[in-house]
Order: structure tokens, then C-alpha cells, then sequence
């Protein structure tokens, strides 16, 4: 696809965002009532809206690569996930249920399930492969440092034994090292060319052997021919063997006959061949094999932009140093002044209307600029107020009647005001502009000029409000020696304290180096690991299509392993994305993922993990065995990872059967684990995450049902995996078995769905590679395949109890969220 059809898609895209906002506002009016289903009928619309429009937005920031318009574009896809999200949070509040089936307003909105469905994070692949590959190369680093320490110690030891050692031993050590130096190996280089040759030597004999022992073979061949010819001739040379002559017309209708059917065995082969083609084309069949040119070459694309942003990125860049360099030398003087003389104005305007000054704004409430943006009192109003304050009093009932206030189904929170804001942005600078369709448009000056204006601006006003601060402290004690000259009181305003906040003892964050020895630290000791590069959308699942009429019949209905791809995506993928959606989206710091075993958990770690490029903490019991040991070193633990998981964001702080950490009881093995020791400091640590950290808590669990109420009070939310269905399993076979050429496309895949029910997908799909190994592949071709054959083998799955999995759905009824929809249905 061109960069035209992006950009046109982007104009799209934000138009359509234009009206959202629109819908927002008019949702944000609508006065919340006591039926749920009412304010769901109402949420639901819009939140669908939003997912499909943070699907496009996606697309569009990957494909774009003017750095000015991609900047915006990630500032609207933060704020748009964000809102997302806070609609996901207050739909669930109403539901009562992670899990939606809209289907009636998707039919309204014409919308399918891809619509909707997001399969990547709101992260750009440059970014994240650059998270990637600065990980490893520090666990690199690592492991090179760990064996440069070994080595180092090793000659220390050696120099050491050198010096107390005799004379004559001295003498034998240095005969050894004349035959160690002899023995030597060669450097690098030669010995990759001598092993290169060896290979290549061994390769040229093999090759002679195997050509020695065809020749041999096709000798002995024709040989045997030879013997059998002789032995005939012989005998019917002797009289054994009579031949029998026939007529040349016999041999003419043997021909024909010969040729007649093969004729028709072809033109059958060919109108088969042909009937499949056909098939294929239409979609009916799935080939084995797919001409993969149209798929690379769209790679070949964007691996091209990821390469050209950069570029781009850096010119802008050394315009704006340029830009910056001249603004602060010509205007930052006379910013300065001007600043000055409004502020002194300020006083003088106070001054003359009340007789005194007003209070300074607080520095982090914005300083001077609430005096320029006109949020300060002026002195007509600071007397108004002070002569209601001393005529009358607001009635203690008449103020709990203002305070209460109807509220909306959905409020105007800061991550609306953010994204109406990045939307005012593009109308006032974007939409005016003159669009091309070439991929490299030209750098906008006047929006880095703007922008460092904007920045020159609240650095000097910085600088000017210490100074005013200073002269404002001075005019307030002249003016208050005049005034006990006078024998009158003054009363100077001071600034309210908008909110009293407990003094809270400041962490002090370690320095660089401290932090990288730490990690360096935490890599030897197998807690800070790499994972496999796997993503969300190879998650094989199918959606519930019957639920939404089970529900409107009040029958009972769960979650399919399609929804679980989305609901892993809202929680823990989308939120860690970027520091600025976490800032924004509700926060959710610890996540348990629970389920039968060889059930896909560990897949769905990998998968968070790399379609963000995470930083993984392990602290599986397993892994902490006789490491950091006692309350010092334990705490001393936590804080690295702390610290670690702020310093390296996103990061993903990951225990492996977390219900041993809360059990009350713990079978032999795992006593001498003591799973138990980290326990007490986990609530602390997942308390201390907070907005825009980018770290989350993620367990795993087969037994959660041991578990004590700590372990549910912990996590923020649970998600189950259910148990393979048929749909699922249904897609499952196909794309296994399609894969292989012999197969037959008409195979009953139908029937292998329905009895694999419940097995996992883990299982069936090492069964089917051990079935159709190599001499079962050669054989497809005359042997078709038979359902039996692999469903003998499937069957051999021992499930596990009955009671296991209802046990499973007990603790689903324990959570909070499935307690407050009990709770709603009586």
C-alpha cells in the first residue's frame, strides 16, 4: 500500500474522531440512573467506536514517517487507548463481567470481530525492537563480564602459585608451558579455515561413498537383467520355453487398449488438478504450500520505513538545536523583560485597587503563567469574596445541597481533555496544510519555532518568578513598616494549599552505575532472563458466537479461548505500551493468569513480554533457591528490583506457580524450596507501582483454588483460560494438518474437533508430528491419511480430574468481580 492511502487513512481516521469526541460529550451529559442495562445500551456503542478507531490509529503511526505528524499521531493513539480503557473499566463496573458480546450494536454498526480486534500493541516496531536489543546487549555485557572476573581470577591464582613455588619446581612448570605453547592451539582465524577444510574434506568423501555405493548398486542392477536375459535365451534355445506368436493385430489392440486408458487416467488427473486450482482460488480448500512474494515484499516495505523514520527523525532534530540556539541568544533577553513588566503591572494594578499585593502562585501549580492565563483573583473579586465572607454564611445544609451533584455514566476525565486537546492541535496546525502523497514531506518550521517559543517562554518565566518572588517579599515588608508606622494591620494574602499531603520520605533513585551493576547482578543470578519472541496473534482461539443469545435467554454461558487474546491485550499489553498511556489508562498493577496445565500460560507471559519488548523478573520459587538469603538480602532484592524495573520500564515482574507463595499447606518437594519467603514483601511492592512506572505484576497458576485470600487480594484482576472448544479446535487441526501436501483437503476435521474436546493444543499438536513423521509422509501418497490414526493416539491424553477443573471455576466464584455479579444477579 502507498503512503497516500495511510495519510488519506489518517484524514479518515480523524474525522471520525471528531465525531467520538462529539458523542463523548453528549454521553458525559446524560445523567446516570439506576438501570444498568440502560447506561451498558449506551457505553457499548461508543466503546466499540473507540476500539476500531484505536485499530486504525495504530496502522497509521507505523506507516507514517514524517517524524512532526507521527508525534501527533502517538499523542492521539496514548489518549485514545486511554479513553478506551476507561470505558472498558466502567462497562466491566456495570457488567459485573470482563468479557462483552455486543453483537446487536455491532450489527448496528456494521462492524465484524476484526473490526474491533486488537492484535498489536499501541507501540511502534522500531521502538520495541530497540527495547529488544538493548536488554540483551546488557545481558551480554553481563555474561562477557562474568567470564573476564573468572579468567582474571584464575591468572591472579596462577601468578600466585607462580611465586611460592621452588626453584625446581619452577624449572617442570616451565617445561609444562613449553609443551603447552607447543600444543598450543592456532589463532581464531586459522583454525575456522582448518575446520572449514576438515568439513569440506568430509563432505568430499561422503559424497565419493554415496556415488560409489549407486554406481555399485545400479552395476548390480544391471547385472541381474543380464543374468535373466541370458537364462531365457538359453531355454528357449534348449526347447524349455515355447514362444508363442502372435498376430500383429493383437499387439496393435494391446497398444490401443494401453494408450485408451492411460488417455483417460490423465484427462481424470488434469480435471482433478484442475477442480482443486479452482477450489484453492475460491477459498474452499487450503493449499499446503502459499506463494509467500506478496508477504515479503510488503516486509521489504516496512522494514524500508523503519529505516527512513531515523533519518528523519535526526534532521528534525539538528533544525530544532539549530532553532533553539538562535531563539534563546536573540529573544530570551527581551522575553525576560517583557515577563517582568506584566507581572510588575500586576502589582501595580493590585496595589492601587486594595492597597496591598496578592499572593504569588505556586511554582508547581504553574507560577506566573495562572497570572497570564487570567486564573488568579482580580481585586474586584478578591472584595467581593472578602465582603461575603464578613456579611453573611453559606447554610451548612444549603452547601451539602451544592455539593451534590448528578453524576454521568461517564465522566470528563483528564485523558478526554488530553485527547480533545491533541485533536484542537491538528485542526489549528495540520488541517490547513497542503497534503503530498510522497512518503518524505518537508519539516514544518513553523512548528518547531512554535514549540520552542512555547518552551523559551516557561523557562525564562522560571527565572523571572524567583526573581519577582524576591521583589515581591520586599515590597510586602516596606509595605508593612508603613502600615505599623500608620498603627494599621495588614493582612497580605497568602496562597491556599490546595491539597495537605503527608510528608512521604523521598526514595533516592540510585546512580547509573549502581543500577547497571545491579542488573548485571540480577542476570547472573537467573532472576532478570530473556524469553522466546512469540506475539498475541498467534494465539490460536475462536469467539463465542452463541453467547449474546444465551445471555437474552438467561442460560449459562463462558468465556471461549478467543476472548482470552483480547482481554490479556486490554490488561497487560495496551497499558505498558508507552509511559503515557499507563499515565492515563486506569491502573492495573498485578494480573494472574490461572488455567489447567499445558494449557498456553507460559505462551501468553512470552507474548506480553514481547510485544512490548518487557524486562522479565523472574521470581519463581524455583529460581530463588539458597539465593539472598536472610531479611537483609531479601530486602535488599526487592529494592533492586525496584529500582531495575523503574530505571529499564516496561518491565514484568513474573512468579511461576504463585499459589505455593499463599498455600497454607506445601507438599515435601516444595518445603525446601521456601516459596514462602518473598510473600511478605509482594503486597508492598505491587502497592508502590504507580502511574506511569510501566511495571506490572503478572502471575501464572494451576492451583490457585489452594491459595489463602491474601493471594486474591493481591492481583487487580484474574483471567481464566478456559478449555479448548470445538471452533477452536476446529481451526486448530485445520491449519495443522493443511500444512502437509498428502494429506487429503476432504479430510473429516469435524469429527477430530469433536472428540478432542477439552484436550489440550499443546498435546494434540506434538501427536500429530509424531504421527505423521517422515515414513508416514512418504506413504500419504498411495496410504491416505485416516482420522483413526491420529485420534488413537490423541485419546491416549489422561485428563485430569473432574474435580481439578471444577475447582477451577469454585475460585472463579471467589474473585471480587464474580462475587459482585452474584451479588447483582439476586
Amino acid at each position: 500500500m502507498s503512503y497516500a492511502y495511510y495519510t488519506d487513512l489518517w484524514l479518515i481516521t480523524r474525522n471520525d474522531l471528531d465525531k467520538l469526541i462529539e458523542l463523548d460529550r453528549k454521553l458525559q451529559q446524560q445523567t446516570r440512573t439506576s438501570r444498568k442495562q440502560h447506561g451498558l445500551n449506551l457505553l457499548l456503542p461508543t466503546y466499540l467506536r473507540y476500539r476500531n478507531l484505536v485499530k486504525r490509529l495504530i496502522v497509521c503511526h507505523d506507516q507514517m514517517i514524517q517524524t512532526q505528524k507521527r508525534d501527533l499521531i502517538k499523542r492521539v493513539l496514548d489518549c485514545t487507548v486511554g479513553r478506551m480503557l476507561e470505558y472498558k473499566k466502567e462497562i466491566v463496573n456495570l457488567d459485573c463481567s470482563d468479557y462483552q458480546w455486543p453483537d446487536d450494536f455491532m450489527t448496528q454498526l456494521k462492524y465484524t470481530p476484526d473490526d474491533v480486534g486488537i492484535l498489536v500493541s499501541a507501540l511502534s516496531k522500531d521502538v520495541m525492537e530497540q527495547r529488544r536489543e538493548r536488554i540483551q546487549k546488557l545481558m551480554e555485557d553481563a555474561y562477557k563480564s562474568l567470564t573476564e572476573e573468572i579468567e582474571s581470577k584464575e591468572l591472579s591464582v596462577m601468578e600466585i602459585t607462580e611465586a611460592s613455588e621452588s626453584q625446581e619446581s619452577a624449572i617442570r612448570l616451565r617445561r609444562r608451558r613449553v609443551r603447552e605453547i607447543i600444543s598450543e592451539p592456532l589463532p581464531v582465524q586459522e583454525r575456522i579455515q582448518t575446520s572449514r577444510e576438515i568439513a569440506e574434506e568430509a563432505m568430499r568423501a561422503a559424497i565419493l561413498l554415496i556415488q560409489s555405493h549407486e554406481r555399485a548398486r545400479i552395476g548390480r542392477c544391471a547385472g541381474i537383467d543380464a543374468q535373466r536375459m541370458y537364462n531365457y535365451n538359453k531355454k528357449v534355445q534348449m526347447g524349455f520355453i515355447i514362444v508363442k506368436k502372435l498376430h500383429k493385430s493383437t499387439y496393435e489392440n494391446a497398444a490401443k487398449t494401453i494408450q485408451q486408458t492411460w488417455r483417460i487416467h490423465a484427462a481424470r488427473k488434469k480435471m482433478k488438478n484442475r477442480i482443486e486450482r479452482t477450489e484453492e482460488l475460491v477459498g474452499m480448500t487450503i493449499p499446503s504450500w502459499k506463494s509467500q512474494d506478496v508477504i515479503e515484499k510488503d516486509r521489504e516495505n516496512f522494514q524500508k520505513k523503519l529505516t527512513l523514520i531515523p533519518g528523519f527523525a535526526n534532521e528534525i532534530m539538528k533544525m530544532t538545536e539549530k532553532e533553539q540556539a538562535r531563539l534563546w541568544k536573540i529573544r530570551g533577553p527581551g522575553l525576560m523583560e517583557d515577563i517582568t513588566d506584566e507581572i510588575r503591572e500586576w502589582f501595580i494594578m493590585w496595589y492601587n485597587d486594595v492597597g496591598h499585593f496578592d499572593a504569588y502562585p505556586v511554582a508547581y501549580l504553574g507560577g506566573s503563567v495562572l497570572i497570564t492565563t487570567g486564573q488568579t483573583l482580580t481585586p474586584q473579586e478578591y472584595l467581593v469574596e472578602k465582603m461575603i465572607k464578613q456579611t453573611t454564611k453559606v447554610p451548612i445544609i444549603m452547601r451539602a445541597k451544592i455539593k451534590k451533584k448528578k453524576q454521568p455514566w461517564i465522566r470528563q476525565t483528564k485523558t478526554f481533555s488530553l485527547l480533545n486537546e491533541a485533536n484542537q492541535d491538528f485542526t489549528n496546525n495540520w488541517s490547513f496544510r497542503h497534503r503530498t502523497n510522497e512518503y518524505r514531506e518537508e519539516i514544518y518550521h513553523d512548528l518547531i519555532k512554535d514549540k520552542l517559543c512555547y518552551e523559551l517562554q516557561l523557562e525564562m518565566r522560571k527565572i523571572v518568578d524567583e526573581l519577582m518572588r524576591l521583589e515581591l517579599k520586599k515590597l510586602n515588608a516596606a509595605l508593612t513598616k508603613d502600615y505599623k508606622a500608620d498603627k494599621r494591620t495588614l493582612v497580605i494574602p497568602i496562597e491556599k494549599k490546595r491539597r495537605a499531603k503527608k510528608e512521604k520520605k523521598e526514595r533516592i533513585p540510585m546512580s547509573d552505575e549502581s543500577v547497571e551493576n545491579n542488573f548485571k547482578e540480577l542476570v547472573r543470578a537467573n532472576i532478570i532472563k530473556d524469553y522466546p519472541k512469540t506475539f498475541l496473534k498467534d494465539w490460536i482461539g475462536d469467539l463465542s458466537y452463541q453467547n449474546y443469545e444465551a445471555a437474552r435467554e438467561a442460560r449459562n454461558y463462558n468465556h471461549r479461548m478467543g476472548e482470552i487474546r483480547q482481554i490479556v491485550m486490554d490488561y497487560c499489553v495496551l497499558p505498558l505500551s508507552s509511559r503515557e498511556i499507563h499515565q492515563v489508562a486506569p491502573l492495573i498493577r498485578a494480573v494472574c493468569i490461572y488455567g489447567l496445565t499445558r494449557h498456553g500460560k507460559n505462551f501468553l507471559v512470552n507474548a506480553i513480554c514481547s510485544e512490548i519488548g518487557a524486562l522479565l523478573f523472574d521470581m519463581t520459587p524455583t529460581v530463588l533457591v539458597d539465593k539472598y538469603m536472610g531479611r537483609k538480602n531479601e530486602r535488599k532484592l526487592i529494592n533492586m528490583i525496584s529500582e531495575i524495573a523503574r530505571a529499564y520500564a516496561p518491565s514484568v515482574i513474573f512468579i511461576d506457580n504463585s499459589e505455593k507463595l499463599w498455600s497454607k499447606t506445601l507438599s515435601e518437594e516444595d518445603r525446601h524450596l521456601k516459596p514462602k519467603r518473598f510473600a511478605r514483601y509482594y503486597p508492598r511492592l505491587v502497592k508502590s507501582i504507580k502511574r506511569g512506572d510501566q511495571i506490572l505484576f503478572l502471575t501464572i497458576s494451576s492451583e490457585p483454588y489452594k491459595a489463602t485470600r491474601p493471594f486474591i487480594r493481591i492481583h487487580d484482576k484474574f483471567i481464566m483460560i478456559p478449555l479448548t472448544d470445538y471452533n477452536t479446535l476446529y481451526m486448530f487441526y485445520k491449519d495443522l494438518l493443511m500444512k502437509y501436501h498428502g494429506v487429503n483437503r476432504d479430510i473429516d476435521i469435524s469429527t477430530m474437533a469433536k472428540m478432542s474436546m477439552g484436550i489440550p493444543l499443546e498435546f494434540i499438536k506434538n501427536t500429530v508430528d509424531n504421527v505423521l513423521n517422515l515414513r508416514r509422509r512418504i506413504s500419504l501418497k498411495f496410504k491416505p491419511l485416516a482420522v483413526s490414526e491420529i485420534m488413537d493416539e490423541v485419546l491416549k491424553y489422561e485428563p485430569p480430574r473432574a474435580k481439578t477443573f471444577s475447582e477451577l471455576v469454585k475460585f472463579e466464584n471467589r474473585t471480587p468481580l464474580a462475587r459482585k455479579r452474584a451479588r447483582l444477579r439476586k
